[in-house]
């Protein structure tokens, strides 16, 4: 399997233990690495036997290159030892290898998962993890209610209009930055539902020809990106005021200030300008 992908899940871990499986930890959501210099890098076994780290809410995520790999988070007591640093998730969009930073990101998720989900939502009991290999799950023992993880999911789209990219500023952007339109699909609603109803709603446009474009995992707190390219049909653009601030059409020259990393919204972008 390894030889056809590079990460294979697992609830259990797929490999011997060796002192090189990587761990993923958080201290109150930050993830702490390795730091050398300018370089950091994904914690080892052999780094938390060297550091004593306590840690608590440990899971198998699978595998990496043959060496397992865990998430936990550190107990609140940390003090950070000289080598370790620890990092918000999102500056790590630069600093990490893409396969790395999606570890690190469903590392999150399920810390976020499993601390929101200790007690049963239907009879308040304490809440298990199900003993099942194949399986990630918690139950309760004393009602039987079951949860797995969960994620919401939400649209992205690049909207072009011949040599031209619709971009936008969110009033929570820093001052000046821009983006792709966004937002999270509704119950019962299809992602070219959804694509076509934000658009609308925050800027006023129709769009056509719309064409899947990739996903990214994007825990904050717990979302799937599903990213689209669309072109313009009709409409003049008419902001809501209450997400959306500015927008208008930009040439590949006259684009404005976003966030290079490797979120799918910076790659919609970078899409954009090879491109047109």
């Amino acid at each position: 399997m390894k030889d056809y992908m590079r990460f294979e899940a697992s609830v259990v871990p797929l490999y011997s233990k060796s002192a090189e499986d990587l761990w993923f930890p958080y201290n109150n959501g930050k993830l702490a690495v390795k730091s050398k210099g300018d370089e950091i890098s994904i914690l080892r076994r052999k780094d938390l036997e060297e550091f004593d780290f306590k840690l608590a809410h440990t899971q198998c995520m699978g595998a990496l290159d043959g060496y397992n790999c865990f998430s936990s988070e550190i107990k609140d007591n940390f003090k950070t030892p000289s080598g370790i640093e620890i990092y918000d998730l999102k500056p790590l969009t630069f600093l990490l290898e893409e396969e790395l930073f999606l570890l690190a990101a469903k590392s999150l998720l399920l810390l976020n998962w499993e601390k929101c989900h200790r007690y049963c939502g239907v009879c308040g009991y304490y809440m298990e993890r199900k003993n099942n290999e194949s399986e990630r799950a918690l139950f309760c023992p004393k009602c039987g209610y079951t949860t797995w993880p969960k994620t919401s999911p939400a649209i992205i789209v690049a909207i072009t209009k011949g040599d031209q990219i619709l971009l936008a500023h969110n009033k929570n952007f820093p001052k000046g930055m821009y983006s792709v339109i966004a937002g999270f699909v509704e119950l019962g609603e299809t992602f070219e539902q959804c694509v076509r109803r934000e658009v609308y709603e925050e800027v006023g446009i129709r769009i056509k020809n719309i064409k899947y474009f990739g996903s990214q995992p994007w825990p904050f707190p717990n979302s799937m990106m599903i990213g689209f390219t669309a072109e313009y049909l009709d409409g003049e653009i008419n902001v809501d005021g209450e997400e959306i601030v500015h927008a208008d059409w930009f040439s590949k020259d006259e684009i404005p200030k976003y966030k290079k990393s490797k979120s799918i919204g910076a790659e919609l972008i970078e899409w954009f300008k090879r491109t047109h």
